[in-house]
């Protein structure tokens, strides 16, 4: 059954009633602890997919101008209202600004266009309320010192709720921009001085959903990804996303996993029986 309300009140039924076993829940990060708090009422088991504020590693090689496309175009698609997108992009220090070049460029070409044409990468976001709230955090992050390397306003469009895909510099991995989940077609550029200092940085986050690693050595990229704390990491553009694959997050991107085996295993319990030998 699907049931819909206008309201929080059956959500927080579910999560009280002592008949209803498990909740899993898809959404914010601030909603799922209060979902969690609820169920432990009734210590009923929860899986929580929450927010995320994954992190693109750029590698120092002959890939990025090919690593700044795949960010700028998988971090805006869905203009950005994806819980799993790669929003923090780390660049190497050394070429901080090609990098930042080659990602304003890419995010300017791509701009916000009509959802329903197959051409367009990045539409409008879901409502007036979330176009605010996305303006919010870039009026904050400008007060704060920010600058836009492109973007940062409304789309020059008829109708709908569009914003430019932007790009935020100027800032550090302990500003808001880069460390709360916007959930708007907004990248946040940060540099880093080797490959410890990118894990190190992906790694600051209170989030742990996702994470892309991008370079010409296979090995090198691989070794980044093993040591990143979340739940799926794509190399080289690979596509972690199937219905075979456990999806989840660490820390507070959520508990628990869906799809894959791990999926199933979530909404099953475990019985022993025992009956007497030679029975």
């Amino acid at each position: 059954n699907v049931l819909t309300s206008s309201d929080h009140q059956l959500g927080a039924l579910l999560s009280t009633d002592p008949r209803v076993d498990l909740v899993s829940f898809t959404g914010s990060t601030a909603t799922g602890r209060r979902v969690m708090a609820s169920a432990a009422e009734t210590l009923k088991r929860v899986f929580l997919e929450l927010g995320g504020k994954s992190a693109f590693i750029a590698l120092d090689d002959e890939k990025l101008a090919e690593a700044c496309g795949f960010a700028a175009f998988s971090g805006i698609v869905h203009a950005g209202q994806g819980c799993a997108l790669t929003t923090r992009v780390l660049l190497p220090r050394s070429r901080y600004d090609e990098g930042v070049d080659l990602l304003a460029a890419t995010l300017s070409s791509l701009g916000a266009g009509d959802p329903t044409d197959p051409g367009t990468v990045c539409g409008p976001v879901i409502s007036a309320r979330q176009r605010d709230r996305v303006e919010g955090f870039l009026t904050r992050a400008k007060d704060a010192g920010a600058t836009f390397a492109t973007g940062g306003r409304r789309a020059d469009r008829d109708k709908g709720f569009f914003l430019e895909p932007t790009l935020v510099v100027g800032v550090g991995n302990d500003a808001e921009i880069a460390r709360e989940e916007v959930f708007g077609p907004v990248l946040v550029a940060l540099p880093y001085d080797d490959d410890a200092d990118a894990v190190r940085i992906a790694n600051d986050s209170p989030y742990g959903l996702s994470g892309a690693v991008y370079g010409a050595d296979l090995q090198r990229a691989q070794g980044i990804a093993e040591q990143l704390r979340t739940g799926t990491v794509g190399i080289n553009g690979g596509l972690w996303y199937g219905a075979d694959v456990p999806f989840g997050g660490f820390k507070q991107s959520g508990i628990g996993r869906e799809m894959g085996v791990a999926g199933f295993e979530e909404y099953t319990e475990i019985t022993s029986y025992a009956v007497p030998a030679g029975s």
